[in-house]
């Protein structure tokens, strides 16, 4: 990998984790006192504090789930370092950074080791209480799949075409 590409997406991964921590901040400067804001219908900001998975499963697992984290982690960052396309390496570092974010709260906001809870302030009523990191994590998982969706189709046309 040349000089300027790792510097490009140690970039993206260190601008994703700054702003889920900034935004995280945020939150807990404004929201603590139990004030929520309303953005729309459905959706505020409300402060909360989750030790599990999404959706808060896994509640009181902090542990286990932060070594599975630290996993995904190193295996994201040696896909990263592995991988040809420069699209595809710079979406891997922002679910990189994402899953260091809140692999930073998991380590840092606790009273030991990985017994730290992730904080989560973007309430959609309808779904789930989320933060940025889980943003960069979903919506950079969705463009990997739309990039495999493209690729497979791509090739299949490519070898429709060479068959007839």
């Amino acid at each position: 990998m040349d000089r300027s590409r790792k510097w490009l997406l140690v970039g993206i991964v260190l601008a994703t984790v700054a702003l889920d921590q900034g935004s995280k901040q945020w939150a807990l400067d404004r929201l603590s006192s139990g004030r929520r804001i309303a953005l729309v219908p459905t959706v505020e900001l409300d402060l909360t504090f989750n030790s599990g998975f999404s959706f808060g499963t896994g509640a009181g697992n902090g542990h286990l789930i932060g070594v599975l984290v630290a996993l995904v982690a190193v295996g994201l960052g040696w896909m990263i370092a592995h991988e040809p396309l420069r699209a595809r390496a710079a979406t891997l570092a922002v679910i990189l950074g994402g899953a260091l974010g809140n692999l930073l709260d998991r380590v840092f906001r606790g009273d030991s080791f990985l017994s730290g809870e992730v904080v989560d302030f973007i309430d959609v009523s309808w779904y789930a209480v989320f933060n940025v990191a889980d943003i960069f994590v979903v919506c950079g998982c969705l463009v990997l799949v739309a990039m495999e969706l493209r690729k497979h189709n791509a090739d299949r046309v490519g070898s429709t075409r060479s068959d007839a």
